[in-house]
């Protein structure tokens, strides 16, 4: 009955379902593997966010297809105002950075088409562009003693007609960003083959210590080829409950042009963003420097509470970042799944790094959990290490 669009097999994996068991017995989870900023206790106050949504014209219904000229005012002052210059004409609303990727997808690309997506990377792009009838045709990310775009590989990629390429900065989970020289490498490919560059920064708020200055976006400077930027509420502002992101424009002028108006007609199909939130938008990016200014105070906290742990546990390696909520562990050996169902089983939840088609044994940790659990998961990683590390001939 179902089409292809749909995954035949929905069982889930061997770690999911012991977590799954755990917690249906009532054992104790450590949860390392949760990035929700409302869980770890970073959201604003729930009386901010429900004054925020008591603003005038929030029962109001004037549809815009693109996003209701006040909210995307707003967004494009946010960003504007931390350094991303950005015009509200450039500034297109949706229900959040799934659907962004949705329409880009529709804009682009036609059915059967394909899309450059980076691996290693979180496991949002495939489904979501299987759903919309596009292939993932991937390019890959590689380590040389930091992560970089395999150019190579991202040609192979759009020489095989490719209508979009995928950045991710910072990367999820491996928290790298694109060097100036990689931006222009890439923006060569994408206008030698005829591809649009989507970069999603939806992490772009959050550098690690020590780094003093933000991290790089492609709405710095002037873009060359059709770019699209992709933000939203639920991590610039903690609030993914909201639903409410934006795809900002850059490029050539007449290719904004053309984009908006594919966008506006697409959007116009769905109307899905919801009035209230358009409304409350002016007053919860309000409150963005304060979330931020918690979650990268937290993200430092937990780093250095796993820099301790690490510092007995010398057969595990902090991958180096930029920014982002992820740490990424190498472990030794190559099977990352009985890393993490052993640390389970100590009561400690923490990522595969296969789900994120990470080579090698890698575990992914959330860098916004509340800090006593993190301390606490981090000193049993570590303790897991040193037993397997005496274990070993």
């Amino acid at each position: 009955m179902l089409s292809r669009r749909v995954p035949q097999d929905l069982t889930p994996n061997p770690w999911s379902a012991a977590l799954e068991a755990r917690r249906a017995a009532g054992l104790e989870v450590l949860d390392l593997a949760d990035w929700n900023p409302v869980r770890a206790g970073l959201s604003p106050p729930e009386p901010e966010v429900l004054a925020a949504l008591a603003a005038p014209g929030a029962g109001d219904h004037r549809p815009d297809p693109l996003g209701a000229p006040d909210a995307r005012a707003a967004v494009a002052a946010s960003e504007t105002a931390l350094g991303r210059p950005l015009a509200v004409d450039d500034v297109v609303l949706t229900s959040g950075t799934s659907e962004s990727y949705a329409h880009l997808f529709r804009l682009l690309v036609n059915p059967g088409g394909g899309v450059a997506a980076p691996v290693p990377c979180y496991p949002l792009f495939e489904p979501i562009a299987r759903a919309e009838g596009v292939e993932v045709v991937p390019y890959r990310i590689v380590w040389v003693g930091r992560w970089e775009v395999d150019l190579a590989s991202l040609e192979a990629a759009l020489a095989r007609g490719a209508r979009a390429a995928l950045v991710v900065q910072p990367h999820v989970p491996l928290g790298s960003c694109l060097a100036p020289d990689e931006i222009a490498a890439v923006e060569d490919l994408c206008l030698r083959h005829g591809a649009a560059l989507v970069s999603d920064e939806v992490f772009v708020d959050f550098p690690w210590p020590p780094r003093p200055a933000g991290l790089p976006s492609l709405l710095h400077g002037v873009r060359r080829a059709p770019t699209f930027v992709l933000g939203g509420l639920s991590k610039a502002c903690g609030l993914p409950q909201m639903k409410l992101g934006w795809i900002a424009l850059a490029g050539p002028a007449a290719a904004r042009a053309e984009a908006r108006r594919g966008l506006a007609w697409l959007a116009d199909l769905f109307l899905s963003v919801g009035g209230p939130v358009q409304a409350a938008l002016p007053r919860l990016l309000a409150g963005r420097a304060a979330f931020r200014a918690r979650a990268v105070a937290r993200v430092a906290e937990n780093l250095a509470a796993l820099g301790a742990a690490l510092a007995g546990a010398p057969s595990l390696t902090l991958r180096e970042a930029e920014g982002g909520w992820a740490a990424v562990l190498r472990a030794p050996g190559d099977d990352d799944e009985a890393w993490a169902l052993a640390l389970l089983a100590r009561g400690v939840a923490v990522h595969p790094g296969h789900f994120y088609d990470l080579d090698g044994a890698h575990l992914v940790l959330s860098l916004i959990a509340p800090p006593a659990a993190f301390a606490e998961g981090a000193r049993r990683l570590a303790a897991l290490a040193a037993e397997d590390g005496a274990a070993r001939p």
